[in-house]
Order: C-alpha cells, then sequence, then structure tokens
C-alpha cells in the first residue's frame, strides 16, 4: 500500500506535545489497540447514530493501520494526567486539506467522559500544539446525524464554511497570529 503525503507537508512531521489540564494525546501503534478498542466501544451512542450500529471488532486495528499507511495521518489515545485507561480517542489529518491546515476526522470520548469538558481542553492543546508546528487552522466535518458534535464545534467557535454531500457540515477555526 502505498503512503499518501500532501506535497508541501514533510514526511512523518512531528507536533509538539499535546498535553491539556486534564489528558495527554499519546500517538498510537499497534501496542495501543486494545485500549483503542475499548474507548471505541465506550462510545456505542456515537457509532448507533453514525453507522446504524456497534463498532466493528476490528475498528481500532484498522484505524491504527490506516494511519499507518499516511504519513499525514496521526491516531492518538486521550489518557488522563492521574493515570488509568484511555478516556478517547483523536484521529488527525495534517496538512489536509491544503497546506498549513489540520483536520480532525474524529474526537471521541466514553460516554461516561463526555459533557465534563475534556473535548474543549483537548481541542484548545490541540490548536495549541499545531500553532507551534506552523499550522494556520483547524477544521473537522461532521455529520448531520450527529447534531450534539455540531453543537459542540460551534459552542467552542468554529464556524460552518461548507457541506460536503451527504449532509456533512465542514467547520473551521482559523488560529489568531501571536506576535
Amino acid at each position: 500500500m502505498a503512503r499518501r503525503t500532501s506535497p508541501a507537508a514533510p514526511t512523518r512531521q512531528l507536533l509538539p506535545p499535546i498535553d491539556g489540564p486534564r489528558l495527554r494525546a499519546v500517538p498510537v501503534d499497534r501496542s495501543h489497540v486494545a485500549e483503542l478498542q475499548a474507548c471505541l466501544e465506550g462510545a456505542t451512542d456515537y457509532f448507533q447514530r453514525t453507522e446504524g450500529r456497534l463498532p466493528e471488532p476490528d475498528a481500532a486495528l484498522r484505524l491504527v493501520e490506516e494511519a499507518e499507511a499516511d504519513d499525514a495521518r496521526r491516531v492518538y489515545c486521550l489518557v488522563p494526567h492521574s493515570g488509568g485507561a484511555a478516556v478517547g480517542v483523536l484521529d488527525l489529518y495534517l496538512h489536509h486539506p491544503e497546506p498549513g491546515v489540520a483536520h480532525v476526522g474524529l474526537l471521541l470520548f466514553r460516554e461516561s467522559c463526555q459533557g465534563i469538558g475534556y473535548g474543549k481542553e483537548t481541542v484548545a492543546a490541540l490548536e495549541h500544539a499545531l500553532q507551534r508546528a506552523g499550522f494556520t487552522a483547524l477544521r473537522c466535518s461532521v455529520g448531520d446525524e450527529n447534531p450534539g458534535a455540531q453543537a459542540f464545534w460551534e459552542r467552542i467557535g468554529f464556524g460552518e464554511i461548507g457541506r460536503l454531500d451527504g449532509g456533512v457540515a465542514v467547520y473551521e477555526r482559523p488560529f489568531v497570529e501571536v506576535s
């Protein structure tokens, strides 16, 4: 399988740590598959709403394999600083759809960890890391079947910049330059 790379994106660009007040993002590899799968299975409502079924038993392995095959893609487990199992997943595309823009493919928390501020904190930490790496904006795409996620992105300051086929809204927040 060929690796896909954006022409302006360096191969396997490293990002500064994504470290929030309560969670840190740990880059995943095959040793994290069970922990990643547990997070996916802990968000059954998301999968029922978006896919009409529970996550497949190999969903985490496929996610890791897809990220390994794509130089512009990063997948993270979101782990509490206090220790314990991962509480969420971040799937991120660098320089997508254009150089300088990062795109959240998935930001997902176990249902027991939703509504307590982890999402807002994770996005703030992600934006800080991306800005330090020279990115200019963060985007995400959310299907119309997931109005709670659309409301989340709007609540934290992302604006809808377009629509994709199949009822998908694209949100973006450009980074403010700090002089």
